[in-house]
């Protein structure tokens, strides 16, 4: 195994998941909703408090950290 094997294989052992389809972000919800991104969060955030959505940290396209939330599977 080559040096840059190893890292690579670290990289995707430690580095966070990308973003899957069923997944939103608060930036999204504000975007398509038109509200403000601090509206959007605290919703995210109080539906998953009521047990309707989980969260998880992601990697973003851009490479940004961003949280991202989903419906809680049933």
């Amino acid at each position: 195994m080559t040096e840059f094997e190893l890292l690579e294989e670290l990289a995707k052992e430690l580095g966070l998941p990308d973003m899957e389809k069923d997944e939103v972000t608060a930036q999204l919800v504000a975007d398509y909703t038109g509200v403000s991104w601090s509206t959007a969060d605290r919703t995210l955030k109080d539906k998953e408090a009521a047990g309707l959505l989980t969260s998880r940290k992601v990697k973003l396209a851009n490479r940004r950290i961003a949280t991202a939330y989903r419906k809680k599977a049933q």
